[in-house]
């Protein structure tokens, strides 16, 4: 392809974003919220091309397969001028974006949709090269620097339950659900895995009246042994003497509470 026709071609891309990124609608789930997002920095001063590289992975992940399979990540680079090759491109941009294990498809379109337009929009990251989004049902992550397969335990949030276990044994059965959704995680191909424990938490009624449910989870372009790690690290902040918490990294998530998930 001549670099005149790949300029022209380029252009129509972009054009069509343009369009899509006005006309698809933002149809928030009552259970899908946005949990947080950080803008991250960037070395290379921002150019105006860029977001066009960036707006066509945000496209590409949104159209592509993240909804039927839950996943989805890409990389895209294009070139300013004739001198540049694929051997050495002038940009690149890197795209992620996964769903929760257990959500439907039109969930995590959904979820998706909602995450790459409002992290791209002004009140959220305009300009910037680097950005992650986490929701309820997904996340969302981009750069312009390879982290495919590279554990991301920097990018984080945490939550915990404002009530504490009245038993000192109630934050070891959590633990140990924990640590065997772990096990159950790296075994599958999905690296995702949910499940409950019953126990008592009452001093005096030994009947197993509590129920906790948990889940994990890692993006599925690490491998197991760094979904290992990267779940034990997020295990191990967790604050398990409280009836709920969270610890959400940027490539893998941890969560307990009280009610079912």
């Amino acid at each position: 392809m001549s670099y005149t026709n790949y300029l022209i071609n380029t252009i129509l891309m972009i054009t069509t974003v343009y369009h899509l990124l006005n006309i698809i609608p933002i149809a928030f789930s009552i259970d899908d919220t946005e949990l947080d997002h950080i803008c991250l920095p960037s070395n290379k001063k921002f150019t105006s091309s860029y977001n066009e590289s960036r707006a066509l992975v945000v496209i590409d992940v949104i159209i592509n397969t993240a909804s039927h399979q839950g996943f989805r990540n890409a990389s895209y680079t294009w070139f300013r001028n004739s001198s540049s090759t694929l051997d050495d491109p002038d940009e690149w941009c890197y795209g992620l974006a996964q769903c929760r294990g257990d959500v439907s498809a039109d969930d995590c379109k959904t979820c998706v949709n909602n995450a790459t337009i409002t992290l791209i929009n002004t009140t959220h990251c305009p300009h910037r090269r680097s950005a992650i989004i986490w929701r309820d049902y997904c996340l969302f992550k981009y750069s312009d620097v390879d982290f495919f397969g590279i554990i991301d335990t920097g990018n984080m949030f945490s939550s915990t339950g404002d009530s504490t276990w009245i038993l000192g044994s109630s934050s070891d059965e959590v633990k140990n659900l924990m640590d065997s959704l772990q096990e159950t995680a790296i075994a599958t191909p999905v690296l995702y895995a949910s499940g409950n424990v019953k126990f008592s938490d009452d001093p005096i009624d030994p009947r197993p009246t509590t129920t906790v449910y948990g889940l994990v989870q890692c993006t599925r372009d690490l491998s197991k042994d760094n979904c290992e790690a990267c779940l034990g690290s997020a295990i191990g902040k967790l604050t398990t003497l409280k009836q709920g918490g969270r610890v959400v990294y940027g490539s893998c998530n941890v969560r307990y509470e009280t009610y079912p998930l």
